[in-house]
């Protein structure tokens, strides 16, 4: 448009398709010379994709032999060095080699030869792993261990096909698909999980047409089975929540938390498709199949978000502290958990709030969620979601709650790569109530103070020395008492 005012004028009308048809042959020239003098700079600019054959192997104990034949010929070799907070994960590959290449080490994790070569081999080392990273990192333990290919295969490889050489006696699973001869085929390494070990049982079931797998490593005071009707009844609950069905077969891979500690009673990450849950044998649960369930509302909730949404960006406050608060609704609609219990929960996550400075936005907890404590992103995103499912039933008149956000977010026709903060406020934010709501309390730093909400909804916060306990107040008028029964209240 700013081209056209620039050469329109009452004698230049006529010539103005030939004016732009000569400007747009000039853009066209010159962006073919910038991208041959990108390549004269730089080389070819369309990097390939690599494919590789890779052969894991376990021969000795803590330590794993990776050899892979890729498919492009390439110089340079990186692995991931950072995840989630840790460090210096690179440190454990060692011995790396490239045939008929000189290689040197140009820095952690960071590879380099003058010469291209196709053939690669070195050990990564398997560790016993620390509470900080044995939910996100491969690891190795007696006869059992998890495999994440993010931390195990150079990052330039885009797709793989891979092989195992295991410990007689030693079973694999996942959930990608396996030919006759055991290889896998795995489209996106970052999102690979494997499980392997001694005596891994497997049940398999479909929720709605979506494969479900549950993998079991040790003893459990519940039957497997009840693992699998407990993840079932989740699965089902949030397929109804965004009318979505997951593509990928889901797996959730059940094994002791690998390291003795009292306070500590599981540990969990859900990668691309799949679920991995290490829990303390002598956490000394009461309801078994209870804590499962709860467990399972929060951490098969990632399978849909953020995993099968296709944004970009950092909105941890969303697919962890809204999750979380989905999570428990989740719990109380399966009946898990009573209404009391609800507040109760929310009673203890507002003191864990308040005990922590709030002087930050959600969006930037979540951009520097691994480089802080990071608790408000849980915390607070979890209160938000409260007051906003509250805010919602109520401007509706219970027509509406945080719910149907999740549906409108998966039936929108949301562009792969899309900026996740932009797209989600949009969502959220449908009416110039929550617009202001999201603004003040997602993109702006405003304190969360329960007390100013709660009333206008029938409840309040009472102070005492055992900590913040959320309650139903005793004169209620009918629109509040619609709202808390629509929330699970049966007074």
């Amino acid at each position: 448009m700013y081209t056209k005012s620039l050469f329109k004028s009452p004698s230049a009308t006529e010539n103005e398709p030939r004016i732009n048809a000569d400007l747009r042959r000039t853009a066209l020239i010159c962006g073919r010379l910038f991208v041959f003098l990108l390549i004269l700079l730089y080389g070819d600019i369309t990097t390939a994709q690599v494919h590789g054959r890779v052969t894991m192997s376990l021969t000795k104990p803590g330590e794993m032999k990776v050899e892979a034949e890729l498919s492009n010929q390439v110089s340079s070799w990186s692995f991931r060095n950072a995840y989630a907070g840790i460090l210096g994960i690179a440190e454990r590959i060692e011995d790396f080699r490239a045939a008929d290449a000189d290689v040197k080490k140009a820095a952690v994790g960071e590879y380099r030869s003058e010469r291209k070569s196709r053939r690669i081999s070195y050990t990564v080392k398997l560790p016993k792993p620390t509470l900080a990273d044995v939910s996100h990192l491969s690891w190795l333990v007696d006869d059992r261990g998890v495999l994440m290919l993010a931390d195990l295969i150079p990052v330039e490889v885009h797709s793989l096909s891979a092989a195992f050489v295991l410990p007689e006696g030693w079973t694999l699973e996942s959930s990608f698909p396996r030919d006759a001869n055991g290889v896998f085929e795995v489209a996106e390494p970052e999102k690979a999980v494997f499980g392997i070990g001694r005596g891994l049982r497997k049940s398999s079931t479909t929720v709605d047409g979506m494969p479900l797998d549950i993998v079991l490593s040790g003893k459990w005071p519940f039957k497997d089975g009840d693992a699998l009707e407990r993840a079932t009844s989740v699965m089902a609950r949030y397929l109804a929540l965004t009318g979505f069905r997951l593509h990928d077969k889901s797996v959730i891979m059940i094994a002791p938390l690998p390291i003795k500690d009292r306070q500590t009673s599981w540990k969990a990450e859900t990668r691309g498709s799949t679920v991995v849950l290490l829990m303390n044998p002598d956490a000394g649960f009461k309801l078994w199949k209870a804590q499962l369930t709860v467990i399972f509302t929060h951490e098969i909730l990632h399978l849909w978000v953020p995993n099968s949404l296709k944004l970009e960006g950092d909105y941890d406050w969303f697919f962890e502290g809204f999750t979380l608060y989905t999570a428990l609704r989740t719990a109380l609609d399966l009946r898990v958990i009573d209404f009391k219990e609800y507040l109760n929960t929310l009673g203890r996550v507002y003191d864990i709030y308040r005990a922590h400075p709030d002087t930050l936005s959600l969006i930037e907890e979540s951009e520097r969620r691994w480089a802080s404590a990071g608790s408000q992103v849980y915390v607070k995103g979890m209160l938000v979601a409260f007051l906003f499912d509250l805010m919602m039933r109520k401007e509706s008149g219970g027509q509406r709650s945080l719910a149907d956000s999740y549906r409108d977010l998966f039936t929108g026709r949301l562009a792969d790569g899309a900026d996740a903060n932009e797209v989600i406020i949009n969502v959220l934010g449908s009416t110039p109530v929550s617009r202001d709501f999201i603004k003040a309390y997602v993109e702006n730093s405003t304190a969360v103070d329960l007390n100013k909400f709660l009333p206008a909804y029938g409840m309040s916060v009472l102070f005492t020395g055992k900590g913040s306990q959320l309650r139903v107040d005793g004169d209620l008028n009918q629109d509040q008492k619609q709202l808390l029964r629509s929330l699970g209240y049966r007074g």
